[in-house]
């Protein structure tokens, strides 16, 4: 059993590999996926030669997991973080890894697949030491990234118009946490084995952990598209003012007035906000302008989100459309996602908070005026 969840594990990674190697566009966050995939099929696949890597190569495959923690770090980063690089000052991430090849290569290691019964196999105390280090350090990564989600989350209304599984990242919070639980549990069972002179589980752990993980990964890792996918613009340009000198400076009323008219001008007339994935970057691209004048003129000039001015702009096309008897046949939610809005519970808070109103309530109310 253990060797064909090894095999099932390498054959998911191998699969995965390709995915996002092909992926497109091409994006940072997929050349990390794409990484963490191999460092889990090297690892899998070392299982199935019929020979122990140690006996050539002191260090064995072993360290290469303490890249798990930086990875998910970067991948995190690379999704949060617009136009996130790797610099110099990331190499620091690695050191674990250097430090513990460098001490594996001076004694003498056994491989994770050995005997962990110290009595019979004492080296293997060294790697119980790691595996505790890998916890600590999958563990610190995961605070840091789930801060980072937390940050973005916070973000999110001033680039985005709906909430979405894609720009929330709600389920890589999932997976990570179940990923760090499968490690901790691991230590956990480990611990009551050695004190109770047991065996509860008659299957390697570890990389029953790397096989769940790497279906999980691949599974969402497909479906989550780039979430900051910006263009560089090359001219600034503004419809109805053409000059751009304030390109890095704050605006003044009169050039936020002059926004003003022209952004909701432009909502009004080709009611881009259809369009549940509709976007301030869709909406600089549009325009010409660049999001950070655009940001100016809601946050200044309206005291408000783009999320908000948006979803205003919905609510006031769903208030036409269930006036109009052309969409009688429409359902109320239906009009809903006709205007952009992609939830039920979102456009019922959303609607209520505008209109002071349910939106059955108000369908009622409107019918009892007309007739």
């Amino acid at each position: 059993m253990a060797e064909w969840i090894v095999i099932i594990g390498f054959v998911q990674a191998l699969f995965g590999i390709l995915i996002f190697i092909s992926k497109r566009p091409r994006h940072l966050c997929f050349t990390f996926l794409t990484i963490w995939l191999s460092i889990i099929a090297v690892f899998l696949g070392a299982q199935l030669l019929p020979f122990e890597v140690v006996n050539y190569f002191k260090p064995g495959i072993f360290p290469l997991i303490f890249l798990f923690g930086p990875l998910l770090y970067f991948y995190v980063s690379s999704l949060t973080i617009e136009d996130f690089k790797l610099k110099l000052n990331h190499f620091w991430h690695i050191i674990p890894l250097i430090l513990i090849s460098i001490h594996r290569s001076t004694i003498n290691a056994v491989s994770v697949s050995s005997s962990s019964i110290l009595t019979e196999n004492p080296p293997f105390i060294y790697n119980k030491i790691y595996f505790i280090l890998l916890i600590i350090s999958t563990f610190i990564y995961w605070i840091f990234s789930v801060k980072l989600i937390l940050i973005h989350r916070k973000n999110i209304p001033f680039y985005f118009s709906n909430y979405t599984s894609k720009n929330t990242l709600n389920w890589l919070i999932f997976v990570v946490l179940i990923f760090l639980l499968f490690f901790v549990a691991q230590l956990f069972v480990s611990s009551f084995e050695k004190v109770f002179d047991t065996n509860i589980i008659k299957f390697p752990i570890l990389f029953t952990n790397l096989t769940i993980f790497t279906f999980i990964m691949v599974f969402f890792g497909i479906n989550q598209s780039v979430i900051y996918n910006s263009k560089k613009q090359n001219r600034e340009k503004i419809i109805g003012n053409t000059e751009a000198k304030y390109s890095n400076s704050a605006l003044n009323k009169k050039q936020i007035e002059v926004l003003n008219n022209t952004v909701f001008s432009y909502l009004k007339s080709k009611k881009p906000f259809l369009n549940p994935e509709y976007s301030l970057q869709m909406m600089a691209e549009d325009l010409s302008i660049s999001r950070q004048k655009l940001s100016q003129t809601f946050n200044i000039g309206k005291q408000k989100n783009f999320y908000k001015i948006i979803n205003e702009f919905r609510i006031e096309e769903v208030k036409q459309m269930i006036n109009n008897p052309d969409f009688n046949h429409f359902s109320v939610l239906g009009i809903a996602f006709e205007c952009g809005f992609n939830s039920k519970t979102s456009f019922n808070r959303i609607f209520k908070e505008e209109t002071g109103h349910t939106p059955t309530s108000y369908k009622k109310s409107e019918s009892i005026l007309i007739t």
